[in-house]
């Protein structure tokens, strides 16, 4: 999967995100209670306007998390013949799925 660099650049954010609270317990705290204070002082300057954020402690080893994303209208995308093709089934069986245990392996080491 090709990432746009809108795309790369909220995924560095979010690996940021992730490898502070990993390293530093008063931050994730700060960032589960109150996200937005914790993120404009963590980067320096204001958040986007418009959004809410929500933050949710999901490191418990004994659970599996899964996080619904927003249901998307038929009007929301249009399907070109690759999407297409992928949902139909012609696309390889692991195209577009992400190794989540190298990705999170990785995120330790990005941010030292």
């Amino acid at each position: 999967m090709i990432l746009t660099e809108e795309q790369k650049k909220g995924q560095d954010v979010f690996f940021r995100i992730i490898t502070e609270a990993w390293a530093n317990d008063d931050f994730k705290k700060s960032l589960i209670r109150n996200p937005e204070a914790t993120l404009e002082k963590f980067f320096g300057r204001s958040l986007p306007l418009g959004k809410k954020i929500k933050v949710t402690d999901q490191s418990d080893p004994e659970y599996l998390y899964i996080n619904i994303p927003i249901k998307m209208k038929p009007t929301d995308q249009e399907l070109d013949e690759k999407k297409l093709d992928k949902l139909s089934g012609g696309a390889p069986k692991d195209t577009g799925i992400t190794d989540y245990e190298s990705l999170y392996d990785s995120l330790g080491n990005i941010y030292k």
